[in-house]
């Protein structure tokens, strides 16, 4: 075969390969997880981070109940207490909230031992592609895919903090609104590159006379060679006026309140808990105990729920888990005593059930004065 021949040939290869590649359809193609580029960290930017922190705290240190088949609570297992057995709760959770937040997915690996499912591993879900076998939607066949391992959906749980119908992986605030975050980091840039800039000069020399190119250069090359301190002599008429900017322009404080009361409603925060100021708005104790009851209402359970939901995939059947939230909205001690003693007197509530939300062990229903002889 000439050489012209095996060129032709080689190129007719490649023309059909080409082809091939490009009939194929675009829902073959795995799901990859949407990535921020290193400059656009959004935990670099104070706001997203105290927000990410926020929602952590709080979610990581809910307690959790299990419940039996027949409703009533039972002690909570390994799975519940302790999901992965190599880190703590808190740890975990941190984890799944903070990929909930930034990415919009989490991703649970479980762990078995000789067939039984003794716990699970938090998988970093940039790491984790999705793709759908069967090319079908309405009857997806999920395989995941980490670190050139393949699993089925029978070994992953797959935690989304907005399941958005037709796609593969879900939707957080961040991955959402990325440009609005990238645009919030934009203005920090721009107050720092202006403080950084060479070209805008520290002062103007200005004369009430007409200064020659000479005179003129004289002039500014012995006012920077002074340096700080000092005296400096001023002659021909010259006067120095500095350029400095005023706190607004420095900080872009008019800017930066807007960007932390957009990423506050962003994720869903309070802005009390963010320490942003709202105009038009006075913070009162009612009203702050309002906005926190909303926050856990509508934005913590959104990531409480979706983890217990994980949890509760992994217990025997008929057996789920939730969140106490009465822990979390618990109120003074009077409020929480008067309730309790509404409760009992109505009689939907007992005192050992009373003694149970506040933690303590059952009292014993015969007490000493009233042993009969």
């Amino acid at each position: 075969m000439s050489f012209i021949s095996r060129i032709s040939n080689t190129a007719a290869l490649l023309l059909r390969a080409a082809q091939t590649t490009d009939d194929v359809e675009e829902a073959d193609a795995p799901t990859l997880p949407p990535r921020l580029s290193t400059s656009h960290d959004p935990l670099a930017l104070s706001t997203v981070f105290r927000g990410v922190q926020i929602i952590e705290t709080a979610v990581s240190k809910l307690p959790l109940i299990q419940y039996a088949p027949d409703g009533s609570r039972m002690r909570p297992s390994t799975l519940i207490t302790r999901p992965d057995l190599n880190r703590s709760r808190r740890d975990l959770f941190g984890d799944l909230v903070s990929a909930l937040a930034l990415n919009g997915n989490a991703f649970l690996l479980k762990v078995e031992a000789g067939g039984v499912l003794v716990g699970v591993r938090s998988l970093p879900p940039q790491l984790v592609t999705v793709t759908d076998l069967n090319m079908d939607p309405a009857n997806p066949r999920l395989r995941y895919s980490y670190r050139g391992v393949d699993y089925g959906a029978d070994r992953i749980v797959h935690l989304k903090l907005l399941n958005v119908a037709g796609r593969l992986r879900g939707m957080g605030p961040i991955s959402a609104a990325r440009e609005e975050i990238e645009g919030a980091q934009d203005t920090r840039a721009y107050a720092s590159n202006w403080l950084d800039n060479t070209a805008r000069p520290a002062g103007i020399l200005k004369s009430d006379q007409i200064l020659s190119d000479q005179d003129a250069r004289t002039a500014s090359e012995r006012w920077a060679k002074g340096g700080a301190g000092g005296v400096r002599v001023l002659g021909k008429g010259l006067d120095y006026t500095p350029l400095a900017l005023s706190p607004e322009d420095l900080q872009f404080i008019e800017s930066q309140q807007f960007n932390t009361t957009q990423i506050a409603r962003l994720l869903g925060i309070p802005a009390s808990l963010m320490l942003a100021k709202v105009e038009g708005t006075s913070l009162t104790y009612s009203n702050i105990e309002q906005e926190w009851l909303t926050f856990a209402e509508y934005t913590l359970s959104a990531y409480a729920d979706e983890i217990c939901e994980a949890l509760t995939s992994l217990l025997p059947e008929g057996q789920w888990c939730m969140p106490d939230w009465d822990s979390l909205h618990r109120s003074d001690t009077n409020t929480r005593y008067s309730a309790y003693q509404t409760a009992i007197s109505a009689g939907f509530m007992t005192v050992d059930e009373a003694r149970a939300r506040e933690g303590w062990a059952p009292i014993n229903q015969t007490t000493p004065q009233e042993v009969t002889l």
